[in-house]
């Protein structure tokens, strides 16, 4: 057909082809692009480079064995310093500037929770890289995921160690003031109130202390059976370090904000003062263990010259459940079919992480068990879900 008629109707078809080549926000026929945040730089930058670097290992590697149905992941890192201000102005960038397909991101709580209404106000779906304050991924909302066990299952997690000790009826507790310490001691106190388990003591210590001799001294006094450290780790290290020095013997419990249990002796001045300590840990091993080496052999081949750690591995979990949901989600990329890709996530056994994990569309908190571990001889040993004696030679 010739004419204004026939010119007219070309450019239509071409105009339909063209849309319905067209890919979604993000998506082109080579690369995915996905944004990233966390404290790189600031006073926490030791935990953002680490954790995000982890899951870049792992998107690295998915590049270098041909993409995702042949494109490639590209990763667009910013800097939020563990500032919420900063931070909702860096997913701001990555949401309407960059024009990111999906963001995996978020080490420290305040500043992740700072920034859960830009993804449900744009429709972006979100990972959360590291950060365990439930009221970032509850209530549900359909854009939000995570697979880092939130503050709750830590404490649950810790309740129910504590049940299984012999002989513990007393409890006491040092801990933080802030929204995160705050939820994880709403949790546990609930359980501190019948018979079985008292609070005898409840001491606070500030943040960036640098000596805890006070609050060791009162909960000698309160003399209770196990102690409960809900603490970042130098501040963590500062109590156990003083707990030795005055003599307040443990059993001595702490969240999974001081799993790395190699540097917190690091901090303590040695395992000596960690005798009698366990940390609850999201992770399937101790760097070194079998359940690790896969892993590592990631991250090293992807960052030789960083230091190994148990951050390296905080963000893999995440990644994994990522990966398999843009696989699962078919060359034919959409956020709607991602997002049904991430609730229909079963049993995924995610690299170094302790569960699988499963998301399903009333719950989008993937992961929801954890372990504890310990130091014995002068390594870290997981000791499980309930509290075992060590073992005799």
């Amino acid at each position: 057909m010739r004419g204004p008629i026939g010119a007219w109707l070309a450019a239509l078809t071409i105009l339909l082809a063209a849309g319905a080549a067209a890919a979604e926000t993000g998506v082109t026929k080579d690369t995915i692009k996905l944004g990233m945040f966390g404290p790189l730089t600031g006073p926490v930058a030791v935990f953002g480079y680490p954790i995000n670097d982890g899951a870049i290992a792992i998107y690295d590697k998915v590049n270098d064995e041909g993409g995702i149905y042949g494109r490639k992941i590209e990763i667009i890192d910013e800097d939020g310093a563990c500032d919420p201000a900063k931070t909702r102005a860096a997913v701001k960038k990555l949401i309407s500037r960059d024009q990111v397909f999906a963001v995996h991101g978020g080490n420290c709580s305040a500043a992740a929770f700072a920034t859960r209404q830009e993804f449900s106000d744009d429709h972006v779906p979100w990972m959360v890289m590291a950060a365990t304050l439930d009221k970032i991924s509850a209530p549900l909302d359909r854009y939000v995921f995570t697979t880092t066990p939130p503050g709750s299952t830590d404490s649950a997690e810790i309740i129910r160690f504590i049940r299984s000790m012999p002989n513990v009826k007393r409890v006491a507790v040092v801990r933080h003031t802030d929204e995160w310490a705050n939820y994880k001691l709403e949790t546990i106190r609930r359980e501190l109130t019948g018979p079985d388990l008292q609070l005898v003591a409840d001491e606070v210590l500030d943040r960036n202390a640098t000596d805890a001799t006070t609050q060791v001294l009162k909960i000698k006094e309160a003399k209770p059976d196990v102690v409960l450290f809900i603490t970042y780790p130098g501040e963590s290290a500062v109590f156990l370090r003083d707990s030795r020095k005055y003599g307040l013997d443990g059993p001595f419990v702490g969240t999974n904000a001081t799993m790395d249990l190699l540097d917190l002796a690091d901090r303590a001045g040695g395992f000596e003062n960690l005798k009698d300590v366990y940390a609850d840990a999201f992770l399937a091993g101790p760097i070194g263990s079998p359940e690790m080496q896969g892993s590592t052999d990631i991250f090293k081949k992807y960052f030789p010259n960083e230091k190994l750690q148990s951050l390296s591995f905080y963000g893999m979990s995440g990644a994994y459940t990522i990966v398999d949901a843009l696989r699962r989600a078919g060359p034919d990329l959409t956020r709607d079919k991602f997002i049904a890709a991430l609730e229909s996530t079963k049993d995924l056994s995610v690299g170094p992480s302790y569960c699988k994990v499963t998301i399903t569309p009333e719950n989008h908190q993937g992961c929801l068990a954890q372990h504890m571990w310990t130091v014995r001889d002068g390594k870290i040993a997981v000791v499980g879900e309930t509290w075992k004696p060590p073992v005799t030679q």
